[in-house]
């Protein structure tokens, strides 16, 4: 149950926003405005923004990122999201039958499993990619250190072989 003093989230528009605290530069609204952020918001990770195209086995297209950004507009927690292809496509403004080709590209590059429910929505279940989307930025990390490593050497005239 939300706060009473918590704005109500718009049906699939993913979190509610809370009474901004004053000084809070990191606020939705202080990035976008006031009035979009009463709308809703979808978090997104910036490792997921930045590394979706470079994703290993294979990387994401741009429309199926987008997908996923959308997917995620109706996951409020742990759970699976469970929108109906005819909502995502109305929200990307393409064909359901599109929709339905992203998540079966996104299943068999293994980052997307359907949850098949009679009569009732898929449930989208999205641990795989979250997996993938940490191992690329544990690797990035690690990129980094070695990086740094190097350069600190090489600063005291070591030569990295």
């Amino acid at each position: 149950m939300l706060p009473k003093k918590t704005a109500k989230a718009v049906a699939g528009t993913s979190l509610p926003v809370p009474p901004p605290k004053k000084g809070d530069r990191y606020r939705v609204a202080a990035r976008w405005s006031e009035k979009l952020a009463k709308r809703g918001f979808v978090p997104v990770v910036a490792d997921f923004l930045e590394q979706y195209h470079a994703l290993k086995p294979y990387p994401l297209t741009h429309s199926e990122a987008m997908f996923i950004v959308h997917l995620m507009s109706y996951k409020w927690d742990e759970s699976a999201p469970y929108p109906g292809y005819k909502t995502i496509a109305k929200k990307m403004g393409i064909s359901h039958k599109s929709a339905r080709r992203y998540a079966q590209s996104l299943e068999q590059k293994g980052y997307l499993r359907r949850q098949v429910r009679v009569g009732a929505t898929n449930r989208f279940e999205l641990k795989a990619l979250v997996a993938a989307v940490e191992k690329k930025a544990d690797e990035l990390v690690l990129k980094a250190k070695e990086a740094n490593s190097r350069r600190e050497l090489s600063s005291y005239g070591y030569e990295q072989e």
